[in-house]
């Protein structure tokens, strides 16, 4: 339980960081992706896009840090979240190679979070065992 709690705060962390990059310094964020942003409007569909987007996903995956009932389901959130982001990459680089080793970067963060999720998961969910011939308590 420790460890996907443990995933589910450093995504939270992560994201956050990104949140807080975007809003206080949206210029340097837009180097950094290599977009260039031509208008002040621009600066400000970006910052919500990748801020709003960011603390929305904190919220969603949040409440699994202090419920330990919320745990699996901010667990399978994180994984959604991760494998749509993997899946969109592969299928961007299908039509051609990145120039850039940060897209290289971030799809390894993202495969190796899909497998320690998966990881997490089977922790929180537990060993299936044998069910057809279990002995359930017998109440009489």
């Amino acid at each position: 339980m420790f460890f996907g709690r443990f995933l589910i705060v450093v995504n939270c962390v992560t994201y956050v960081g990104l949140a807080l990059w975007a809003l206080l310094s949206p210029q340097t964020l837009s180097e950094a992706l290599g977009v260039s942003a031509i208008s002040r409007a621009a600066v400000i569909e970006l910052q919500v896009l990748i801020a709003g987007s960011f603390i929305a996903f904190c919220i969603l995956i949040g409440g699994g840090i202090f419920d330990q009932k919320k745990t699996k389901r901010s667990l399978v959130g994180l994984f959604v979240i991760n494998a749509s982001w993997f899946l969109t990459r592969c299928i961007a680089l299908i039509e051609g190679l990145s120039q850039e080793n940060s897209t290289y970067l971030y799809m390894g963060y993202e495969l190796a979070m899909l497998i320690l999720l998966l990881i997490a998961l089977r922790v929180v969910t537990g060993p299936r065992g044998r069910t057809l011939f279990r002995q359930e308590e017998a109440s009489f």
